[in-house]
C-alpha cells in the first residue's frame, strides 16, 4: 500500500498536453501522433509485409 504512492502519477496529462499539441508541432516541426494509432498502424504495415 505505501508503494502506491510511488508509481501515482502526479498529473494525469503528458507534457505536451499542457503546453498544447499544436504548439509543440511547430515549435519541434514535428508530427505528435497517438502511441496506440501509430501501433495499429504497425500492425496493418506488418499484415501487409505478411501477404
Amino acid at each position: 500500500m505505501i508503494f502506491k504512492k510511488f508509481f501515482k502519477r502526479k498529473y494525469p496529462y503528458a507534457p505536451i498536453a499542457f503546453l498544447g499539441r499544436k504548439t509543440v508541432e511547430r515549435a519541434l516541426d514535428a508530427d505528435i501522433r497517438k502511441f496506440k494509432k501509430v501501433e495499429k498502424e504497425l500492425e496493418q504495415e506488418q499484415k501487409e509485409d505478411a501477404n
